[in-house]
């Protein structure tokens, strides 16, 4: 199997193990039928280096003089070893039945890193590397064969052809040499990047098929080998959602046609069906069927990532074993395709939690827990409403219902649950898009907040961005804030997926966009007459502002400067002082005036009624 720095694994030739590799170079093998992790194995970094590549191999003869204990395990079935390809250039065997590295095979090997290995005929073994040479090993007498140069691209992939002795080399271009006189026979391109996976397949017992993909690319492209050429075209391409990182590929022989699964780096894993005699290389062909896992948590729904899948080495026919999960802990399954949908969604325990969980009850020694579930309310917890207290007699006969206990139960609800992620939008939005819910839809385009958007749309399948454009097409007719909405989810997705759309075509992109642009023409006619306008009021309102604001100040503000006049001051304070006493004097003669009258008339009084 080809190297890549993001994922160097392979199924056993009998489908019970799989082996990873991680960036640190740990080599891990896990049992496909139980999912545990049997063997973990750290290399030594100073001696050997890290492990680039990897390819299980069944070795006979060589090995039994090596150890007693692998003799035992020998008896007419071979060794199961893995041959690892290290950055220094070298080929180690590492046993499966010892756990460790044994011996490494004699030679000088590559000057740089070693990308790929392929076994071959009669104990032979082939390694490319970054020096662009291809290596020739002999597993029986464990040392190098020959090399030849393949450059001057570095290979990243290999196949060999049993049928026509070849040897098929995989860089940016993908090479035919033969094996035997390292003639170079034929030369296919196609791909932009180099190629860092390859599969091969015979067809009707005389044709040779290669399925390749390369490192950058979301193409597969199908090569049919033999015979001589330069420059040829690619048998049919397959189109996918994001670059792969595993591929496998099998004859049906029920239906004849060709299966192939491609696993993307986003973790979702594309079946396609092939009648390669009908097959035409003019248009790519798209996935028969997509396949996905999510977790079934009730708060937060993650996606889980596939690692690898294979065809090979399931159980029964039409069937794809996969597995699921992280480097760490992963879940193996036997899965028969429903290719009557379009997309098929797993929901699953995440292996983390539910490897965790298994391990928890076995360190309890109880093989029966597994089969207990545990209550989620302690006891404690629970307060009920009205207490009931009921003798031994009466107490058959006064049994409530299920309905009334749950009513009589009133629960704690905790407060530091923990919330959904915010950023986790992508399948809220797929499953809006699938069933047209106008208000979950809503719920999901209606933010502002750029990382939540930017997240979701990272994460958005390409085949969705149609759908997606329609439905903010659908929100820009609508309110202003709606609108605003849009606008930004727009423009992200014209960002991240610039060259997806760019693919589609002016004609197609001029379809999609053209509502949009209509939209935006009409709401942005007046915008010119409504910038008058709004410059106008805010100098009104500014003046009306300066106006206020000067005003109470001019009012409770001091004088700057006083001046007194003397004789203006005096004047006016003896006017002021002589009119007082004037009123004063005539205010006296009034009283006295009127007093004297007074009496006259008293006298008057008694003069007559004497």
């Amino acid at each position: 199997m080809s190297a890549s720095d993001a994922h160097v694994s392979e199924y056993s030739p009998d489908g019970k193990l799989f082996a990873n590799i991680d960036v640190q170079g740990i080599l891990r093998i896990f049992d496909t039928d139980t999912s545990e992790l049997k063997q973990e194995y750290t290399p030594n970094l100073h001696l050997s280096g890290p492990c680039s590549a990897l390819l299980w191999i069944v070795t006979f003869t060589s090995v039994e003089r090596k150890s007693k204990k692998a003799r035992t395990s020998l008896n007419g079935a071979g060794a199961l070893y893995i041959a690892l390809g290290t950055t220094k250039g070298l080929v180690s065997l590492y046993s499966y039945a010892e756990a460790k590295v044994e011996r490494c095979l004699k030679g000088d090997g590559h000057a740089g890193r070693i990308t790929a290995l392929e076994q071959g005929d009669l104990g032979k073994l082939f390694s490319c590397g970054e020096d662009c040479k291809v290596i020739e090993w002999s597993l029986t007498s464990e040392k190098q064969l020959l090399s030849w140069s393949v450059g001057p691209e570095k290979p990243s992939s290999l196949a060999y052809m049993s049928a026509s002795k070849s040897l098929v080399v995989g860089s940016r271009q993908i090479k035919v040499f033969s094996v035997e006189t390292r003639e170079l026979l034929q030369t296919f391109t196609g791909h932009t990047s180099e190629v860092n996976l390859m599969r091969k397949f015979v067809f009707e017992e005389n044709k040779e098929y290669a399925v390749t993909a390369s490192r950058m690319e979301r193409i597969t492209c199908l090569w049919e080998i033999g015979g001589q050429g330069k420059n040829c075209p690619p048998f049919c391409a397959l189109l996918m959602e994001d670059v792969a990182y595993c591929l496998t590929c099998q004859m049906d022989e029920e239906s004849n046609a060709l299966q192939i699964a491609s696993v993307t780096r986003s973790g979702v894993i594309h079946i396609y069906l092939i009648e390669i005699k009908s097959v035409r290389a003019e248009k790519p062909i798209k996935p028969k069927l997509t396949i996905s896992v999510a977790s079934d948590s009730t708060t937060v729904i993650e996606p889980i990532s596939v690692i690898a899948a294979t065809f090979q080495h399931s159980q029964r026919p039409n069937e794809i074993l996969f597995n699921y999960g992280d480097r760490h802990f992963m879940l193996f399954e036997h899965l028969k395709p429903n290719f009557g949908e379009k997309m098929q969604v797993l929901i699953r325990t995440k292996p983390r939690n539910l490897i965790k969980q298994i391990s928890g009850t076995k360190a309890k020694g109880t093989d029966a827990a597994l089969k207990i579930l545990n209550p989620i309310i302690d006891d404690r917890q629970v307060d009920h409403k009205s207490s009931v207290t009921l003798g031994k007699r009466n107490k058959k006969s006064a049994d409530l219902s299920l309905e009334s206990r749950l009513q009589n139960l009133n629960l704690d609800i905790r407060e530091n649950k923990t919330a959904p992620q915010a950023e986790c939008k992508v399948h809220l939005l797929l499953q809006s898009l699938h069933s047209k819910d106008a208000v979950l839809l809503r719920s999901v385009l209606c933010t502002n907040d750029v990382k939540t958007i930017q997240l979701t749309v990272q994460k958005l399948p390409t085949r969705y961005i149609g759908t997606l454009i329609d439905e903010l097409t659908l929100l820009m007719h609508q309110k202003h804030v709606n609108v605003e909405f849009a606008m930004n989810w727009l423009k992200i997705l014209a960002q991240t997926h610039s060259s997806q759309l760019m693919a589609l075509g002016a004609e197609e992109l001029l379809n999609k966009f053209g509502p949009c642009i209509g939209i935006i023409e009409h709401r942005t006619n007046c915008l010119k007459e409504l910038s008058k306008l709004n410059g106008r009021l805010q100098l009104l309102v500014n003046q009306l502002k300066r106006d206020t604001d000067t005003e109470p100040n001019d009012f409770h503000s001091e004088n700057l400067l006083v001046y007194e006049d003397d004789d203006s001051s005096n004047s006016e304070m003896e006017n002021a002082g002589g009119k007082s006493d004037s009123d004063d004097a005539w205010e006296e003669d009034n009283v006295e005036e009127n007093k004297g009258t007074m009496d006259q008339n008293n006298d008057d009084d008694e003069n007559m009624e004497m």
